[in-house]
């Protein structure tokens, strides 16, 4: 499965994170450390975020975790930015 990915690292709930895409539409989520290994092993798997192709896209974290963020790759040259903005 190809994608992008950062491990961003243990963060309260209300943190916030802003991403950037540039070239490209993509979908892209926030996912805690269970799900995104479901991800990777094809299972089920819930997250936040969408499919979005207007930037900035802004996600909050929901709950004290270890989150991850997956922006799903595409055909097209795709460069992607992220900054945490609330903590």
């Amino acid at each position: 499965m190809k994608h992008l990915y950062w491990n961003l690292g243990t963060y309260a709930g209300g943190a916030v994170f802003e991403v950037e895409l540039r070239g490209s539409t993509a979908r892209v989520c926030l996912m805690d450390g269970d799900e995104y290994q479901a991800y990777l092993d094809g299972d089920e798997y819930e997250f936040f975020g969408g499919f979005y192709d207007v930037t900035p896209v802004i996600l909050e974290v929901p709950y004290d975790d270890d989150w991850w963020l997956v922006v799903d790759s595409n055909p097209d040259p795709l460069r992607v930015t992220w900054s945490q903005v609330f903590d």
